[in-house]
């Protein structure tokens, strides 16, 4: 027993890549996690932001404008813009002064889209206290109408939890690929007439498939169980489908890079994890630290859960789109060239 586990043992250093990366994982996934964790526990870390919208442009309400950012907290952000989208870009809860607003009539609508508690409760105190420094205190008490715009959490997590699901099973069945080449089915195939590249395209697009379909089925159980309907079928349906492929394509593409079962499969969940973690699949970006959520912007999970967050609110996002095309080309190419390259040599 002693000599079959020295062996397996040396077996498994035989491929330091592989070893060191399986040790280091847990590390690495528990140091991203401890971050967002700290991020939320520090005094300057997670903040409200408050967005101020001056539909009036009266010299009443630039004054009560003024006053929200001169109250402004520790915790708590405020910022003047013309326009803005509950829930998108970090903003927490919308101030919006409508036409008509004077000292003698405060009336503003606060929407609320937080994914914490406490959000609405923040603008609340703060407008009320911009209204008594803007007006003083013997005036009209400010008149606010809450609006709460439910789903941000549910939204996101609609395809950011299929999306970590859909990476497990693209690598699973990428790593049994690997296992069948290994027994010499590549061998078979070509006796056949079917060339590296063509197995190569016929994976990507079975797995695709797959993971479309895994989801479709998490949107429609949203939409059922959660009423989480969206306002673009066609646009949800672009977005779905480029993820898929997305998907599949990079985790095809990565298992032809690695070139062996045993590293792939010590790479293929690290790659996962870090790209669930950064992305917003298993915690929305909103809550990560900007220096994480930046990074995270830019990888391809967090561009498909943009673009399936915009069709649920009736919108096509054309960048979100555009990288999701540009990374499943590039991911294919590689794969391809890959496989090309293997039976040349």
């Amino acid at each position: 027993m002693i000599t079959l586990t020295l062996a397996m043992l040396r077996s498994f250093v035989a491929d330091r890549v592989a070893a060191i990366l399986t040790l280091v994982a847990p590390l690495a996934f528990f140091s991203l996690i401890a971050l967002f964790y700290r991020h939320l526990e520090a005094t300057d870390g997670f903040r409200f932001e408050i967005a101020v919208v001056d539909e009036s442009g009266s010299a009443d309400a630039r004054l009560f404008a003024e006053a929200m950012q001169s109250c402004a907290m520790q915790r708590v952000h405020v910022s003047e813009v013309r326009e803005s989208e509950p829930g998108i870009h970090g903003v927490l809860a919308t101030v919006h002064i409508p036409n008509g607003f004077s000292r003698s009539d405060p009336r503003v609508r606060v929407e609320a889209a937080s994914p914490l508690p406490g959000a609405s409760d923040a603008a609340l105190q703060l407008v009320n206290a911009a209204n008594a420094r803007a007006f003083a205190v013997d005036l009209p008490a400010v008149t606010v109408q809450v609006i709460s715009l439910n789903g941000m959490l549910v939204r996101g997590s609609a395809a950011g939890i299929a999306l970590i699901f859909i990476m497990f099973s693209s690598a699973s069945i990428a790593s049994r690929s690997l296992g069948d080449d290994a027994s010499g089915l590549q061998d078979r195939l070509r006796s056949l007439g079917i060339s590296a590249a063509a197995s190569t395209a016929a994976r990507i697009v079975a797995i695709s498939i797959i993971a479309w379909c895994q989801l479709v089925l998490t949107l429609a159980w949203a939409a059922l169980a959660f009423q989480l309907v969206p306002g673009s079928v066609m646009a949800l349906t672009c977005a779905s489908f480029i993820a898929a492929v997305t998907s599949a394509a990079f985790f095809v593409a990565l298992a032809a890079l690695c070139g062996s079962r045993a590293r792939f499969v010590a790479i293929a969940p690290v790659i996962t994890l870090v790209l669930s973690a950064l992305s917003g699949s298993m915690i929305p970006r909103i809550l990560l630290p900007t220096s994480i959520a930046s990074v995270g912007g830019w990888l391809f999970p967090a561009w498909a859960i943009d673009a399936c967050s915009a069709a649920i609110d009736g919108r096509f996002d054309g960048r979100s789109i555009g990288l999701l095309t540009a990374m499943s080309v590039v991911s294919t190419l590689v794969a391809l060239f890959v496989a090309r390259r293997s039976v040349r040599g």
